[in-house]
């Protein structure tokens, strides 16, 4: 059995070897790690050097987008171009003709043997007004009226236009007061509100040249109902000032 002292120096002993195991162990672990926590370092400070100044990455920064830099949209397919048929939700109407009621039509009368000239300017020889202010100077006679045929009117598409629809002649500008002429909200109708709705034209109200309607005079009033007795017309009395109490 041994004794305190040798127990004592066992322990010392084991001590001793635990230490230099323990610098032997760090030792090794500096030789493997060391080179690579060099390079790393140095592989920074390297990238530090080269890296460039803020200044300088303003300066290389692009100061424009690029004018290709969304997928281009894919050509839509071909339609027909749209064609104006009326309202879908208005009800059937039959338009009241008027070219019977012109004078000077047909135009080819004249027109026929005359050369055309698309050059906009006065008009002095009669029957053609001298005046236009429609349109307030944006337009001329051959914007609405057909040039290579007068006996018609013409869209803005180029198309033909029948005297008698000069609603779709106006209804080109005026979009507002056609759709509400269509739906009976704007213009006249003849006859009666029953039956078969049969409208006038735009220019049965309107003179086309000159379409803002005049100040007309009020017309009569109605006449009286038998048996009632009509009151006589008394002006307006000035009502007494109010006197202070």
């Amino acid at each position: 059995m041994l004794t305190m002292p040798q127990r004592w120096r066992q322990r010392g002993r084991v001590v001793v070897l635990l230490a230099s195991a323990s610098v032997a162990l760090a030792w090794t672990l500096q030789a493997l790690f060391a080179p690579t926590v060099s390079q790393a370092a140095a592989a920074a400070a390297t990238a530090d050097a080269n890296a460039p100044s803020p200044a300088e990455s303003a300066a290389s920064a692009p100061r424009h987008r690029p004018l290709r830099t969304h997928v281009e949209p894919a050509a839509p397919n071909p339609t027909e171009p749209l064609v104006f048929e009326g309202y879908r939700d208005a009800p059937p109407f039959e338009v009241v003709p008027r070219k019977q009621h012109l004078t000077l039509y047909p135009c080819s009368t004249c027109h026929k043997v005359l050369p055309l000239n698309t050059t906009p300017r006065k008009l002095v020889a009669a029957p053609h007004v001298a005046d236009l202010p429609h349109g307030k100077g944006r337009m001329w006679c051959l914007t609405c009226h057909q040039g290579n045929d007068r006996d018609h009117l013409v869209s803005l598409r180029g198309q033909k236009i029948d005297f008698d629809r000069a609603d779709q002649q106006c209804g080109q500008c005026h979009g507002d007061r056609h759709r509400d002429w269509h739906f009976g909200g704007h213009g006249k109708r003849a006859e009666g509100w029953r039956g078969e709705r049969q409208l006038y034209s735009c220019t049965h109200c309107h003179d086309p040249h000159n379409p803002v309607l005049q100040p007309r005079a009020p017309g009569p009033p109605p006449p009286l109902r038998a048996g009632l007795l009509a009151h006589p017309v008394l002006p307006h009395a000035t009502p007494p000032a109010e006197k202070k109490p």
